[in-house]
């Protein structure tokens, strides 16, 4: 059981251990594409959350700006591009497998995590550069500064709860072939992750920046709260998909007797045999 979606996942871990070596740029440019896309949508989410804010359709923002989120993650999977919450899962499975070794798996969650992060102030600033964000200041103000105010506890449960919803999208992609049915999916666990009010490490990015440069003075709003609130939420997020998907599937997987044979010297699968 899942031995098709563990091998095809250890894969994409070894695959981008090797893009990293062989061009660093390239890898980069990748994750920034990630946060780039994330980015989009965080801008477009909370225009049409800002447009609802405080008026008489208020009760439905929240599951509108849910429902549109799920457009971040389907456009990272389905275009191609490394986002490092997703990371978390995939470069376990490639260790806890024999794929990957953990230095690779850091280069990975370091890098992917400073490409996303470049991706997601690149639009950040180009949006505010550009003057969209005015519609949504009250809501940036409002949500930042509860994000970069909220206790350590709550901030990091919240922030592996999150993750253990986007890394069951990434899996549902590997487990799905059909594409509209891992679009379901994706929509499923992100509207569940937004509609929650759950906390991802790299859609804040965007909306912390958002909120530090669109709506500096409210409650709450500083560059120190943002670099706080990423802090904790990344160690949240990589909790949930280190621990609750990662390593779980792996163990359900293993435990079936199924045994993994790799060939390190060509970075290929030589073999898996089951006991079956």
């Amino acid at each position: 059981m899942y031995q098709e979606s563990v091998t095809s996942i250890s894969k994409a871990a070894a695959a981008q251990v090797e893009l990293i070596e062989k061009s660093l740029p390239a890898y980069i440019v990748h994750s920034m594409m990630a946060g780039a896309y994330l980015g989009l949508i965080v801008v477009m989410t909370f225009l049409f959350g800002g447009a609802m804010y405080q008026t008489t359709f208020e009760p439905l923002r929240g599951f509108v700006m849910a429902a549109v989120f799920g457009g971040a993650l389907s456009l990272v999977i389905v275009a191609g591009s490394e986002l490092f919450t997703g990371n978390n899962m995939i470069m376990t499975m490639g260790m806890l497998s024999g794929r990957v070794g953990l230095p690779g798996t850091m280069k990975v969650w370091t890098w992917s995590w400073v490409g996303n992060f470049l991706g997601s102030i690149l639009v950040g600033a180009m949006a505010w550069q550009a003057g969209v964000l005015g519609g949504a200041e009250a809501l940036l103000g409002a949500v930042g500064g509860s994000k970069m105010s909220m206790d350590l506890v709550p901030l990091f449960l919240r922030a592996m709860l999150c993750n253990w919803l986007v890394c069951l999208a990434v899996w549902s992609n590997f487990q799905l072939e059909n594409t509209s049915a891992k679009l379901i999916m994706i929509w499923w666990c992100l509207l569940a992750f937004i509609g929650s009010g759950y906390e991802h490490s790299i859609a804040n990015m965007t909306i912390l920046y958002g909120a530090n440069v669109a709506a500096p003075g409210a409650a709450g709003v500083s560059w120190a709260g943002m670099g706080y609130n990423l802090a904790v939420v990344t160690a949240g997020n990589m909790a949930s998909g280190i621990l609750f998907m990662g390593a779980a599937y792996y163990y359900i997987s293993s435990s079936y007797g199924f045994e993994w044979d790799w060939s390190m010297d060509d970075n290929v699968v030589t073999g898996a045999v089951s006991d079956d």
